[in-house]
């Protein structure tokens, strides 16, 4: 084999591989742009981390008892709010970034029927980023939103 057809094989063999990477590219973009994100975080009336059912912290509007940061229980959270005198037109819950489909499926249909019992118009659970940056998260489910439910959102 000559020098020659050896470097035309070698293009055609990189064109190939090209072409694949530019297709795998386009396709995570393509999904990527479908993800729903979060963009409304000077909007919420409450943002509550969930790191489990003991450890909630309500951090909009921030709850502190002695001087800290104490978690709040799901039956006492409704008498929190109305002490703290907050409005009820959107509550975000910020779940782990770990919490698997049918786990996180069971905790977005909980704070979605206790917030709706607190009064919220609209309920948003969206997962945990690296940074603590609510603007950006992936939104998991949105109770105002019909289709937007994502049990499975990493």
């Amino acid at each position: 084999m000559t020098w020659n057809r050896i470097v035309r094989r070698l293009r055609g063999f990189g064109g190939v591989v090209a072409l694949l990477l530019a297709a795998g590219c386009a396709t995570s973009g393509d999904r990527a742009a479908q993800t729903p994100r979060f963009r409304e975080a000077s909007s919420a009336n409450v943002i509550l981390k969930f790191a489990g059912w003991d450890y909630t912290f309500l951090v909009k509007p921030a709850h502190f008892e002695n001087g800290f940061m104490e978690p709040v229980r799901r039956e006492t959270l409704g008498g929190i709010l109305d002490r703290l005198q907050v409005r009820r037109d959107l509550a975000v819950v910020v779940v782990g970034a770990m919490l698997e489909a049918d786990e996180l499926r069971r905790v977005a249909s909980e704070w979605k029927a206790i917030l709706s019992d607190c009064g919220f118009g609209r309920v948003v659970i969206v997962r945990a980023q690296m940074g603590g940056e609510l603007n950006g998260s992936i939104v998991v489910d949105d109770s105002q939103i019909s289709g937007i439910q994502r049990p499975g959102a990493a």
